[in-house]
């Protein structure tokens, strides 16, 4: 986007947006985080005074089990990613953007624009939901149940409205 959005356009959700940088970056995090213990470090940052070191949690003892624990999630944070920018597409003056997750494998490529780029819906109601979940975590699960059905609800509405759904 620093560049001009033509050249975001034709190059950040292909180079960014695949599972093989997923993968790798996924591999980079789970070793950065078992080499160094960079989410402790910032937990006792910011957190100065508030816990013991007993008191922080350790997922895996090994590097190994750490690399792939740390991967795993990473992969997974990630590729949640890529099923959102699939139906958060297009809009004023832009085209819709082909999501590739299989390059540099395969130029095959998905998009079932539902909502425009740019649209702080999506936003608005997840961080609703992060709020409501921090001030009531007791009633977590049927929050996240809640904000994930208005957010769909929500993904519906804007997709019907574009022209979305063939009916």
């Amino acid at each position: 986007m620093l560049i001009n959005m033509q050249r975001f356009e034709a190059g950040h959700r292909v180079w960014g947006h695949n599972f093989l940088v997923i993968s790798l970056t996924a591999l980079l995090l789970g070793w950065t985080q078992a080499r160094f213990g960079w989410i402790e470090c910032m937990g006792r940052r910011f957190y100065r005074g508030s816990f013991s070191a007993e008191q922080v949690p350790t997922i895996a003892k090994s590097g190994v089990s750490k690399i792939a624990t740390f991967s795993l999630i990473a992969f997974l944070a990630q590729a949640v990613h890529l099923p959102c920018d699939m139906v958060v597409s297009g809009g004023t003056g832009l085209s819709d953007w082909l999501v590739r997750p299989l390059w540099p494998f395969s130029d095959l490529g998905f998009v079932w624009a539902l909502i425009p780029w740019g649209d702080v819906g999506p936003t608005v109601i997840l961080m609703a939901g992060a709020i409501g979940i921090a001030k009531r975590p007791d009633r977590s699960a049927s929050l996240a149940s809640i904000t994930l059905l208005v957010l769909c609800a929500y993904l519906g509405v804007r997709g019907w409205s574009r022209g979305a759904f063939i009916l």
